[in-house]
């Protein structure tokens, strides 16, 4: 059974639901320094593959287009700051609030031990500077024609979205 955790202890820090998080990560594709809001950790046994999960899921603010990525850290820390930092962040709740963060959903495994290093929780008065800092990093053109390449493949039509 797959357990969804909400405040996952890691390497001595307690990582919860909707802070902002800093680290290195060597099994990376295209961001070995992401910066992430954390969602949450998943683990457990898939009961349908028998697969073994291990891994932090959360959004990568350099998949998201850069005029979004500020809108959405002037509102989160808005909202943050009158929930008192207690907060869910669910796929559920970034489908329905802020669709427009679901192509910077990635998940780190969180074994092997060695993959992320240097975890830092960036504290709630430097989170918009953060999300912001990331501005140099721009991957979301990358998931965008990704997701149209593979629209073309099924569809047999090459059009762009």
């Amino acid at each position: 059974m797959i357990k969804r955790i909400h405040n996952k202890r890691f390497k001595g820090i307690t990582m919860k639901s909707g802070y902002v998080y800093h680290f290195k990560y060597s099994s990376w594709r295209n961001d070995p320094t992401p910066t992430i809001i954390f969602m949450y950790s998943l683990e457990g046994i898939n009961p349908r593959t028998g697969h073994e999960w291990r891994f932090l899921q959360g959004i990568n603010f350099t998949y998201i287009p850069r005029a979004i990525r500020k809108a959405f850290a002037q509102s989160w820390t808005d909202t943050f700051q009158r929930s008192n930092g207690n907060v869910k962040f669910t796929y559920e709740t970034v489908k329905r609030r802020y669709p427009d963060l679901i192509l910077g959903i990635r998940r780190y495994f969180i074994k092997p031990n060695y993959y992320i290093s240097n975890l830092n929780e960036v504290p709630f008065e430097n989170m918009e500077q953060a999300i912001v800092s990331t501005w140099s990093k721009d991957f979301s053109k990358k998931v965008r024609q990704a997701l149209q390449n593979k629209f073309n493949k099924v569809t047999g039509v090459n059009r762009k979205i």
